[in-house]
């Protein structure tokens, strides 16, 4: 049953985006023309940033780069990068996570677009006003001269300042990564506005006013699935609160230290304000990896996996979001997850199979064992790379290109240990 859900997963990962090229030649959703190359539709972005274009770069670096290179075509026929393709731009969710898409890839190697036209896009995105809701970054002129986006001006703008600030996160690891150092200073200074809307009064994200002053604790402002009660939207402040996987250390010192930040995290999972479906806080499990506490993060991984991804016609947690919780999935299985696409780090959990081989396009083999896999052996006792115990729970994608082994030891109490450095 566990190698159905793994494959299902794997085949749902591959089902888009779709390619609408064919023998090199395609008809521009953005501007009706036929143009040479190719170009591909169905970009969840929003949602597939953050671990199905991960899973590509991993699996099919090649296929990666032609993606961005869809992307990169719809901006040259469109004048923007698209947000969510379908088969043109539509308005669906906010922040230009392409920025994060092509940060991904390019910081993991991939190569084959233009780089050059992909930093012009992105500064694009990061700077300019659209003319229309479906492309850039709606309320950026905000944004960029108050710190946040505005409650007063905007719908969702705690949801905006804080995607914003992370897509340009995104920015300063790819001129970083290109060799600009002074591109990548002003963006990763730009990336820390997510917490200008950090209410110390209420330890969760707030709507602010253009004049800064805090909108009502209740506001429902914060994204466009609040809810529409006060518990609906306490619950969506408490996810999106969540959303710094670029800076999780300044959410853990916004909290009050590691065993606040667990202790919110806790709340947000014993009493079912999490949800794998939601993308925004797909990441949460592997933050306690961050406050010392990694046997916290197997343990939700655990049980999410085996509890929500089942062989049987409910056995996804809610819509796949163009593979996106697939991809959650088949990470997770693994035993690793990429926290913040646009680094180079996994965060470890627990692998949810008893092998797994990871054929690499470079043609390496990598290895995942879980010695002692059985039911209820959800802590790990023990990782070894290559024979090495780890320090700490995360690994490199070097690491896994390398080939080689990753080995986990397994047991049905928790470890305090299980990494050679001390946990807390």
């Amino acid at each position: 049953q566990q190698k159905q859900v793994f494959y299902t997963a794997l085949y749902h990962a591959f089902l888009l985006p779709r390619s609408i090229s064919e023998n090199g030649r395609y008809r521009s959703p953005y501007n009706g023309q036929v143009c040479e190359g190719e170009s591909f539709t169905d970009y969840s972005t929003w949602d597939t940033f953050r671990a199905l274009h991960p899973l590509l770069v991993l699996l099919k670096p090649d296929l990666a780069s032609h993606m961005v290179t869809g992307l990169l075509n719809g901006y040259d026929e469109g004048g923007w990068m698209p947000k969510w393709p379908n088969p043109g731009y539509t308005n669906c969710m906010m922040g230009t996570h392409s920025d994060a898409i092509i940060a991904d890839a390019y910081v993991k190697g991939v190569r084959g677009f233009d780089e050059k036209k992909a930093a012009e896009a992105m500064l694009k995105n990061a700077n300019v006003k659209g003319n229309h809701i479906a492309w850039g970054r709606l309320g950026i002129e905000d944004y960029n001269s108050l710190g946040y986006v505005p409650v007063d001006h905007y719908r969702e703008s705690v949801a905006r300042t804080m995607e914003f600030a992370y897509d340009d996160w995104c920015l300063a690891r790819f001129f970083e990564a290109k060799g600009d150092t002074e591109k990548a200073r002003e963006y990763d200074l730009r990336s820390q506005r997510f917490k200008n809307v950090l209410d110390a009064e209420t330890k969760l994200v707030r709507a602010r006013r253009s004049d800064g002053t805090w909108a009502a604790p209740s506001d429902y402002n914060i994204s466009v699935w609040s809810g529409f009660n006060e518990t609906g939207a306490l619950n969506y402040r408490k996810n999106y609160t969540l959303f710094a996987p670029h800076d999780v250390p300044a959410l853990i010192e916004f909290m009050g230290g590691n065993d606040a930040m667990a202790a919110f995290l806790d709340d947000i999972f014993d009493n079912g304000i999490y949800y794998v479906g939601d993308e925004f806080s797909m990441h949460a499990p592997y933050m306690y990896n961050l406050c010392g506490m990694p046997w916290k993060t197997q343990l939700r991984v655990y049980d999410i996996v085996n509890t929500y991804y089942l062989p049987q016609p409910s056995g996804l947690p809610g819509n796949d979001d163009c593979g996106q919780l697939s991809a959650w999935y088949l990470f997770s299985a693994m035993g690793f997850y990429p926290m913040c696409p646009g680094s180079t780090e996994y965060q470890l959990g627990i692998p949810c199979l008893p092998e797994i081989i990871l054929h690499l396009p470079n043609g390496r083999d990598f290895r995942i064992v879980c010695e002692n896999f059985g039911s209820g052996n959800c802590y790990v006792q023990s990782v070894t790379l290559n024979g090495k115990a780890l320090e700490r729970p995360a690994i490199e994608h070097a690491d896994i290109l390398r080939g080689g082994e990753l080995r986990f030891s397994v047991a049905d109490t928790p470890s305090e240990t299980c990494f050679t450095s001390k946990s807390r």
